[in-house]
């Protein structure tokens, strides 16, 4: 069976997960070793555009670095396709990512980051490597718990400092090259100025020299650097000396200006007042507009709401959609009488056995899923009371297919009279199939499930289940991600090196939203191909809400951040109080509420609170 995100490579231990990237020579695609299930990056280098002295030129560069912050080159692979540079795979993107207009890195971060790109490149210069083109786009990006880790990527026109001094033709980016190499001339020195310039643009936000390739380069050979006042003066000096027009003018190595900077960060350290905190990621930049408050609908509430779940109403008839609400033990379900879901009538399910975990809306109707029950509120019975539709002895963890076919449960927790070692051993992981016309089973089967401390078990789709532990290492806590299809069989496993917190699937395929612990971001995880993007959103949710249009989180206290699919911060919401559940039906935000002895049910029309989307 084909891997979810997979396209064969013919002759090949390797398989293509999906394409990440775009470089100067040709494409680059996350893969899966078979043998292993490691992830790697496969860097295709097209014939027509990379000949072959080219690529053995590469190969012969990457070959002899090995640094932790530089992308290391494992090995060659040759297929029928083509050829390919096989290299460590990088999940956070290009350093370009981290470059939003909306916000940007805090100082500690982006310092951080350069430091990294200079010990990269200190390795590089002492083989006598110069890279020649270091710009964002060529600077990798792996998270930590702490931010990134920055590793310098892309040789292609790499030069040695033993070669001829004065290379045919000019080749790089205008944008951050020395004066010198607009001549066709190069040196270490070339590679500090690039830094200089990266910098400079990490620190302020733009670039000190900007305009065509013509104005690039006179700006380069002739234009004064002027330094913006919002620039801290203990950094001028570093960004004036790396910036130098002469080459013999800039710092002599790499290692010189990693000294001066971190020179530079201590004494700013040290000039600091009051108790040392854990820097934030982002330094805000653009805050997104404030939307006002005017809910349509306000249902007061007897009872805390702990679960909000909602089916969309059908095309063919805009009143027939169902929000379905759960206190901690009280099963309530809404329906809609007009279009807009303003007018509102309240059925009730009555008592559910046990306390409620979750709310599954699937083509069936509202799956309830308690400690160790599973009940059903049929779809074509609104009104009908909550039927129980299985049991077992012990918790289980369970996950339901979005087309309502198929369910899997895994045991979570060990016997109490487990020994340490046994505690170990593998989970029981057990798919069962679910008929259109719940409760009866069909079939069951059941696969052994390796990792560590239980921490989600999502359906991506019909076919494929992805179990998530959290586990931890010499590096810190991780989040380990499992692949299994609905028939048992095992995919393979990555390990994410965050300890994620929640979990939400969104609307796009194999698309997560997620949280680890790290304050005021959010994770958007994409498992075909494999990516991390870290988005600063100021809040730390404790609620994720996937809709079509985008995403919003929310915080318990009541505040609410609204994201379109790409992650960019449209609006923000104040709740007057705090947020127990949240849910999104027919184009209305659900707000759920509770402080002290009262609560408010409110809905909001989308489309009024004057967001940058079309609904």
């Amino acid at each position: 069976m084909r891997h979810p995100a997979g396209v064969e490579l013919r002759r090949s231990k390797y398989r293509l997960l999906g394409l990440v990237g775009q470089g100067q020579f040709g494409q680059v695609f996350c893969a899966l070793h078979r043998p292993t299930g490691q992830l790697v990056a496969l860097k295709n280098l097209e014939h027509d555009r990379f000949p072959t002295h080219k690529f053995l030129r590469e190969l012969r560069f990457l070959l002899s670095l090995q640094h932790p912050n530089i992308v290391t080159c494992r090995a060659l692979e040759h297929t029928s396709t083509g050829r390919y540079l096989v290299m460590d795979y990088c999940e956070g993107g290009t350093m370009r990512g981290l470059m939003a207009e909306e916000s940007r890195l805090s100082l500690p971060h982006a310092i951080s980051l350069v430091k990294d790109l200079l010990a990269g490149l200190d390795h590089a210069h002492s083989r006598g490597i110069v890279h020649c083109d270091i710009k964002p786009e060529n600077i990798l990006v792996q998270l930590d718990p702490q931010g990134w880790t920055a590793r310098i990527s892309d040789f292609g026109i790499a030069r040695l400092s033993q070669e001829i001094k004065v290379q045919e033709g000019v080749t790089g980016s205008p944008a951050y090259m020395a004066p010198e190499r607009f001549y066709g001339q190069y040196s270490a020195a070339s590679d500090l100025y690039s830094v200089g310039i990266l910098m400079f643009e990490l620190m302020t936000g733009y670039r000190p020299f900007s305009g065509t390739p013509a104005e690039l380069r006179s700006a380069h050979l002739n234009r004064p650097l002027q330094m913006p006042d919002s620039l801290l003066p203990i950094w001028k000096p570093v960004i004036a000396k790396a910036l130098q027009k002469l080459a013999r003018r800039r710092f002599l190595s790499a290692a010189e200006m990693l000294e001066a900077l971190q020179f530079a960060q201590d004494a700013d350290l040290s000039g600091a007042t009051g108790a040392t905190l854990k820097p934030p990621l982002f330094s805000t930049v653009i805050a997104p507009p404030s939307c006002q408050f005017k809910p349509t609908t306000q249902q007061p509430l007897e009872q805390a709401i702990i679960r909000l779940a909602a089916s969309q109403p059908a095309s063919q008839n805009p009143t027939s959609g169902w929000l379905w609400q759960a206190t901690t033990t009280q099963i309530d379900c809404w329906i809609s009488t007009d279009s807009r879901g303003t007018a509102l009538q309240l059925q009730t399910h009555g008592v559910a056995p046990a306390p409620v975990r979750q709310l599954l809306v699937r083509p069936q109707g509202c799956f309830v899923v308690m400690g160790r029950s599973l009940g059903l509120l049929s779809a074509a019975e609104p009104a009908a009371r909550l039927q129980v539709i299985d049991s077992w002895a012990q918790d289980r963890a369970v996950a339901i297919d979005p087309t309502g076919r198929w369910m899997a449960l895994l045991k979570t927790e060990d016997s109490p009279d487990a020994s340490p070692s046994r505690s170990r051993l593998p989970r029981q992981l057990t798919f069962r199939r679910l008929p259109e016309a719940a409760p009866a089973w069909i079939a069951s089967a059941a696969i052994p499930v390796t990792g560590g401390e239980y921490l989600e078990m999502l359906a991506l789709d019909r076919r494929y289940l992805a179990l998530f532990s959290q586990s931890s290492n010499r590096q810190g806590s991780a989040t380990a991600v499992s692949l299994i299809t609905r028939r048992g069989g095992y995919l393979g496993s990555l390990t994410i090196p965050l300890a994620l917190c929640q979990l939400s699937l969104t609307p796009i395929p194999y698309r997560l939203l997620a949280t680890d612990d790290c304050a005021g971001t959010v994770l958007l995880l994409d498992l075909k191909p494999y990516r991390i993007r870290r988005i600063w959103v100021e809040i730390s949710p404790q609620f994720l809400v996937a809709a079509d249009w985008g995403y919003i989180l929310a915080a318990a206290s009541g505040r609410l951040v609204f994201l379109d699919q790409t992650g960019q911060q449209i609006g923000q919401l104040n709740c007057p109080a705090q947020i127990t559940a949240l849910a999104v039906w027919q184009n209305q935000l659900w707000i759920a509420t509770w402080e002290l002895d009262r609560g408010m049910l409110y809905g909001i029309a989308l489309p009024d609170l004057g967001l940058d989307l079309v609904f």
